[in-house]
């Protein structure tokens, strides 16, 4: 049976192909193609590399990657049953290239806290910068009442300060408000603003019309 680099080998030469060629296309440097042919493994990085080289050799010389990797098992193990891999290629098969290591854990423990330490940085910033949130349920835009009383009510931020009409309103635990308006008939505009505690502002009008008798 053809060894992988004896394959890879045959139909490279072909297709007529060089390294120099394999190695612009797949970005692999010709060395390790090289290394590949010969089934030299101490010459490539490790086996998850040895790994990921054989499927995109293969499947750039139009072989199944799948199939070329069930020879290389079989080949890989029957060299190492021999004892002719090299210390430190002799690594389980089905290993992923990324190894928890207490160096790893570490920069992945420092990489969480900046990212956590930023996105909290940023939820304040956002704070700072933005509007409170006004949601006016009632009155409702170009509503006519009958009645020269009416109620306005809707609900913002717990910490945000509410004006009608430059009146201040207070706001529940929840953050609903409501207060009552005694107007005259006719058009009406009531203005309604939530102002956080770093002075930002939502601003809502409200144009009304009250029917006379």
């Amino acid at each position: 049976m053809l060894t992988i680099g004896e394959i890879l080998k045959r139909v490279r030469l072909e297709k007529k192909l060089t390294f120099e060629e394999i190695e612009i296309h797949l970005r692999i440097r010709k060395k390790f193609l090289v290394a590949l042919e010969e089934n030299s493994w101490e010459k490539l990085p490790s086996l998850p590399y040895i790994k990921g080289f054989l499927k995109n050799y293969s499947s750039f010389l139009g072989l199944k990657p799948d199939e070329m990797l069930a020879i290389f098992r079989r080949q890989f193990r029957q060299q190492e049953r021999q004892g002719l891999l090299p210390e430190g290629v002799t690594e389980p098969l089905n290993q992923s290239i990324f190894r928890y290591t207490p160096k790893t854990i570490s920069v992945l423990i420092i990489v969480f806290f900046f990212l956590f330490f930023f996105g909290y940085l940023f939820y304040q910033y956002r704070n700072i910068t933005s509007p409170p949130p006004l949601n006016i349920t009632s009155p409702k835009e170009g509503e006519i009442f009958s009645s020269e009383r009416i109620m306005v009510t809707g609900i913002t931020n717990t910490d945000a300060v509410i004006l009608v009409n430059n009146q201040k309103i207070a706001v529940d635990e929840s953050g609903h408000f409501f207060t009552t308006l005694t107007l005259s008939p006719g058009t009406n505009i009531i203005m309604i603003e939530s102002v956080s505690k770093y002075n930002r502002k939502n601003t809502i009008k409200r144009t009304i019309r009250i029917q006379g008798d």
